[in-house]
Order: structure tokens, then sequence, then C-alpha cells
């Protein structure tokens, strides 16, 4: 009995262990929902997808829900988290590729949302008369940088679908609405359990 209590609390405080460690694990995706907007709207108006791509790069791609788009001209693209320099390339909005970011200005306050550590602002390069897309996605470059590092993004956005903008443009920022652990975070968590049953086998045998 005394045997069989001691290798409880042997398990119990592995299991602990292990799930207290999973969520210091870097996340290989991290989902920034845009419920906060400066025009009123209630509910999301869209979604941004900070997911690691390689070493030292993450792509970002924000969806926009139905009656709302990303604005490219003259949009703003800001966000929070990583430190350093860091570069935007490869930039696609509704299958277009070969765009560019016109500028990018660091520190800069965006509507009530406060102050963003990088802020890239004006896309160039769609077809002319689109000003707007119901998706963006493109690259971030930079030393040592991943998706767990991001805190925070606010947009440049539409109310209206589309390439033509709408009838009004704001901005949305957000908080982060979920993290997916990486491979390695699961196997940390699956080779415990095996490790336990295997001590559990060994223990009964004796």
């Amino acid at each position: 009995m005394l045997r069989a209590l001691k290798f409880s609390v042997l398990a119990l405080t592995v299991l602990c262990l292990l799930i207290a460690a999973a969520p210091f694990a870097s996340a290989s995706s991290v989902s920034f929902d845009l419920t906060a907007n400066n025009l009123g709207v209630s509910g999301s108006v869209g979604t941004v997808q900070v997911t690691d791509s390689g070493t030292g790069q993450v792509t970002v791609t924000i969806t926009m829900n139905a009656d709302f788009s990303v604005k490219l001209n003259g949009g703003q693209i800001a966000f929070n988290g990583p430190t350093g320099t860091i570069t935007a390339s490869n930039l696609t909005a509704d299958g277009t590729s070969g765009l560019t970011f016109q500028n990018f200005k660091d520190n800069q306050n965006v509507s009530q949302f406060g102050s963003f550590a990088y802020d890239f602002t004006n896309v160039k390069g769609q077809p002319g008369g689109v000003v707007s897309a119901n998706q963006l996605s493109f690259t971030l470059s930079g030393t040592g940088l991943n998706a767990s590092q991001f805190s925070g993004f606010a947009i440049h956005f539409c109310t209206a679908s589309g390439s033509n903008c709408g009838p009004q443009t704001g901005f949305a920022s957000n908080a982060p609405s979920s993290v997916v652990p990486e491979p390695g975070t699961m196997t940390l968590l699956g080779s415990g359990l095996i490790g336990l049953a295997g001590l559990a086998r060994r223990k009964f045998r004796n």
C-alpha cells in the first residue's frame, strides 16, 4: 500500500511538471481576433494569423470577415512584440502577388489603441482601382523572429468586402486569442506519459 501511494505521488508530480512546462514551448502559430475598433462595429471584423515559416521568419495572414476588407492604399498594418530589425516581403492580396509596403514607421500611435513598435504602411503594386482586399498575407523576417513573440496587431480596415474599400475606414485591434503549440510540446507531454506507463509496469512487477 505504501509503495503504491509513493508511486501515485511521483506520477502526479511528474505529470504536473509536464503540464506546467508545455505553455513555455514556442508557439508555431498565434491567432488574433480583431474584436476592438474605433467605428463602434460590434463583434469581430477579421483575424490575424502569425505562423512560423522558417528560421527567423513568420507568415502573417489577415483574413477579413464578410462586409469588411483590409485597406491597401494608405493602409496600415501595425504590431507589437518582436524586437530588432524586421523586413516584410512576399505580399499577396486576394491572390495578387508582387506587392510591397511603401513605407515603414516605428513607435507609431494607431487611433485609440496606443503605440505600436512596427507600422508597415501603404501597399503598392496591385491593379488600378484596387484599394482593399479580403485577405492579405506577407512574410516578416528578423533575427530570432518567431510567432510566439507577437503580442498585438492593429490594422486599417474598410466597412465593405472586396477591392473598393467601402463607405468608411477605421482601425481594428485585438488581444491574442489562441496559441497552437509546436509538435515538440505534444511530443514532450507524450514522452512523459509513456515514461510513467513504463514506470508503472516496473513497479507492479516488483
